[in-house]
This record gives structure tokens, C-alpha cells and sequence, in this order.
């Protein structure tokens, strides 16, 4: 069922123009397959050199895929898409997946009904499942941050920043699952593993105003050495290393704009009858 759902939910997605394949505001793009929705496994290495391990170095282009699918268990035989980028190495970066809130909140209500789930993958590391959009309680957890750890060039892991920076602690949830989907514990994961999370509506408010705050995006920070033993520091970059109250401040504000953005528009419109 979980499979059925997700392919008819990928399908709005693609036939709405929304997800396009690959998203990089920083980085060169890669190719796509796609008809590869369902591959042998979760890896992630350049499509155009797929045989080839790719070390590390500073400045160079380094590999990183998002994987996003439906909540649940992703041992099983589950439909999704993978979109890669090529990201230099020790820059803090991004991508986004534009129109991504809008896409999935308009499709949940009639193809999947649980939510979707997102981890970060670079060559044959993986990071845990994080929660992006929770239909049920209708929350929505934008705020995305993976840490890659490599030592020599050779990438030991993947880990998720603190995310409840951008809120208050009282506000801030549970965010992080096994793949099997059942809630990491602070022992597996050996990592921060809760994140603040905006309500369907207050993202549908910022959609409204022009504000791409909900849509899916991943930033990445390295930490280690690279293959030359250059010591890899843009993790000093994340936002958990600012004080939280100037996240929270700045998460703050962007809401205060939306509102005053929101009433602006609603003042024009009825000026206009």
C-alpha cells in the first residue's frame, strides 16, 4: 500500500512540475535517471561515474543526494525519489527542492495520509530518517542541517545538526527514526534528535506571501580532514553554533513579515472592490 500511495504522490508531483529531478543553488548539477525510483540501494555517487569512490577534497565536488519518500519502514518495498548534487567540498551549502510544501501538502490529503520522511546520503554513508511533513498533526519540519564526517577523504558518516535552535525547547519534538521507522533513541542515533516544527497553516501563510521558509531544503556542513589532510571546518558554520536566541529571533521575524505581508495583500484586495 505504502509503495501505491508514494508512486501516485510522486506522480502529482512530476505531472504538477513541482519536483524537478535536481535542485542546486551552489553546486553543478548531475544527470538523472528517471526511471530509477527504486534502485539496489541507498548509495549516492556521481550517475556519471557510478563505479567510482570519490575522495574528498576541499574545494572540489563531493557528491550529496537527499532521499524523500513516504513515513514508515524504508526496508520495505517502498517507491522514491533521490535527487543529487554535486557540492563543493567545506562549503556551507544548500539546495531546495522549490515548490516542494506546496506539492506534497496538496497531494497528502489524497496519497498518503502518514507524511514524508527525508535522510542525506553521500558515497556509502547514510544519515537517519528525518521527518519533513506530518500529515496527521499537520506539522511541518523545515529546518534541515547535515553534518558530514570525514576522515582522510573518506566520509564516515552523516549526522543531523540540533534543530531546536529555531525554537523554543517546550515546542521542540522528536524528529528522528531508524529505517525500519521506529523512533531513534539518543543511543543509536548518538546525535541531537528532535526539531522544531511550523503548523500546516502558518506555512500555508508563508507560501501566500511569497516566502519559501516550508519548502524541503538540505543544508550540509563538513567536518575532519579531507584526502590532502586539510582540516575541513565550515561545520563552525551550522546554525547550532549561534546563540539560539538569534535563530529563534530571526524564525520569529520571518513569521511577523509573513503576517504583515498577509494583511498588506488582504488591505489591496479589498481597496481594489
Amino acid at each position: 500500500m505504502a509503495f501505491r500511495l508514494w508512486s501516485r504522490l510522486m506522480r502529482a508531483l512530476c505531472l504538477a512540475g513541482l519536483l524537478p529531478p535536481i535542485f542546486s543553488q551552489t553546486a553543478e548539477d548531475l544527470s538523472f535517471d528517471a526511471n530509477s525510483d527504486s534502485i539496489s540501494s541507498y548509495d549516492c555517487v556521481d550517475p556519471s561515474n557510478r563505479g567510482g569512490t570519490h575522495v574528498v577534497r576541499r574545494g572540489e565536488p563531493t557528491t550529496v543526494c537527499l532521499y524523500v519518500g513516504p513515513a514508515g519502514n524504508w526496508n520495505s518495498n517502498i517507491n522514491y525519489k533521490r535527487f543529487a548534487v554535486n557540492l563543493k567540498a567545506d562549503e556551507f551549502s544548500s539546495y531546495r527542492i522549490p515548490g516542494s510544501f506546496s506539492a506534497l501538502e496538496m497531494a497528502s490529503d489524497q496519497t498518503n495520509s502518514s507524511g514524508t520522511h527525508i535522510f542525506a546520503a553521500s558515497q556509502a554513508s547514510l544519515s537517519f530518517l528525518r521527518r519533513y511533513m506530518d500529515s496527521p498533526l499537520e506539522r511541518i519540519y523545515p529546518f534541515l542541517t547535515a553534518i558530514i564526517d570525514v576522515d582522510k577523504g573518506k566520509i564516515n558518516g552523516i549526522t543531523w545538526d540540533d534543530a531546536c535552535v529555531f525554537c523554543e525547547m517546550s515546542e521542540c519534538q522528536a524528529n528522528t527514526y531508524n529505517f525500519d521507522g521506529s523512533v531513534a533513541t539518543a543511543e543509536q542515533a548518538k546525535q541531537p534528535l528532535d526539531g522544531c516544527y511550523l503548523t500546516r497553516k502558518q506555512c500555508l501563510g508563508f507560501v501566500a506571501s511569497g516566502s519559501t521558509l516550508c519548502d524541503l531544503k538540505l543544508y550540509v556542513v563538513w567536518t575532519g580532514t579531507d584526502a590532502d589532510g586539510n582540516a575541513l571546518l565550515s561545520s563552525d558554520s551550522r546554525f547550532s553554533m549561534f546563540p539560539p536566541s538569534r535563530i529563534e529571533e530571526s524564525v520569529t521575524g520571518a513569521y511577523d513579515k509573513m503576517l504583515q505581508d498577509l494583511k498588506n495583500m488582504k488591505n489591496t484586495i479589498t481597496g481594489q472592490r
